[in-house]
């Protein structure tokens, strides 16, 4: 619209500037020049205006006069009327969160969803749910929503569903094992809150449950007695394991034990100590060795050394 208003000023101003009569100027031909000027620019305002360039991943919703084409223009260029305004809107997959972490989601602050479960109690979820704009129902929404459908539509069908879904589970079944479940209700519910709507769900994220303090409280104390029970066993395990060592261990010194008392008969004995003795004996730093008394043996041998010199 803009555009349009120009043409009409340099429009009026070119026809002012040649109507003007001579005989009330200095410079009549000047004038002229100008109102040509006036009229060139009106000219090219309106090829300018004449076409609408629509940009990859948005369409283009025509309105003239206040009504809405029946149809919205893809992207590309194209030769539209000069007073026609065209209004883009994007077709590219957006994501919309709704999260406790400040400054994660779409909203300033704590935004996360809190809502009932069967079992009545109050769970606070953190989702993201993709989607995108119907290319074909563009000018639809433009004309029955607006440009502002993600804050119309979107929103309040993303608490819709995530409320009804969790009247349907208890909630240590929402924060266990039937998260996906859960997931699937809610994709469910919100199709149908978005159907006819001109938005496509592409996906629904639940990123977070926060149960209760209570169950939080109880959660952590049954994972401390899980994690303690499971040390326990692993130190009983731990023990058992090294009283069977120690037996074998026993067993093995019992055994070898009873084998060499077997095999130590008395000349076995004498050839050993006789042998360990001539070692000793043969040893530079001994000049004196004693010897238990044997009957068979000279308890004291007196050995001599090297001189100093």
């Amino acid at each position: 619209m803009t555009t349009s208003l120009f043409i009409l000023l340099f429009v009026v101003v070119g026809i002012v500037l040649l109507t003007v009569s001579p005989r009330n100027v200095s410079r009549p031909a000047e004038l002229k020049k100008l109102g040509y000027a006036s009229f060139g620019l009106a000219a090219l305002f309106l090829v300018f205006a004449s076409f609408a360039i629509i940009e990859p991943g948005y369409v283009g919703v025509p309105v003239t006069f206040g009504n809405v084409g029946s149809q919205s223009l893809p992207a590309g260029i194209h030769p539209i009327f000069f007073l026609t305004d065209v209004y883009k809107m994007s077709v590219q997959t957006k994501a919309y969160t709704m999260s406790s972490v400040k400054n994660e989601g779409n909203k300033v602050g704590d935004d996360a969803v809190a809502t009932l479960s069967r079992d009545q109690l109050i769970l606070k979820f953190d989702v993201s749910v993709w989607y995108h704009l119907d290319p074909l129902q563009a000018n639809n929404v433009y004309s029955n929503i607006g440009l502002d459908y993600e804050e119309v539509i979107v929103r309040p069908a993303i608490r819709t569903a995530l409320v009804n879904a969790a009247t349907k589970f208890d909630a240590s079944d929402v924060m266990s094992l039937q998260r996906d479940a859960y997931t699937k209700t809610v994709t469910e519910l919100l199709l149908q809150e978005l159907n006819g709507r001109g938005v496509i769900l592409d996906n629904v994220l639940i990123r977070n449950v926060e149960p209760p303090a209570t169950v939080s409280d109880a959660i952590a104390a049954k994972l401390k007695a899980s994690q303690e029970a499971q040390q326990m066993e692993y130190t009983i395990q731990y023990a058992q394991k090294e009283a069977q060592r120690k037996a074998i261990e026993a067993q093995g010194i019992s055994n070898a034990q009873k084998i060499i008392g077997n095999g130590l008969t008395q000349n076995y004995l004498q050839w050993y100590y006789i042998s360990q003795l001539k070692d000793v004996v043969t040893s530079p730093n001994n000049s004196t060795i004693i010897l238990p008394y044997d009957q068979k043996l000279t308890p004291l041998l007196n050995i001599q050394g090297n001189k100093k010199q």
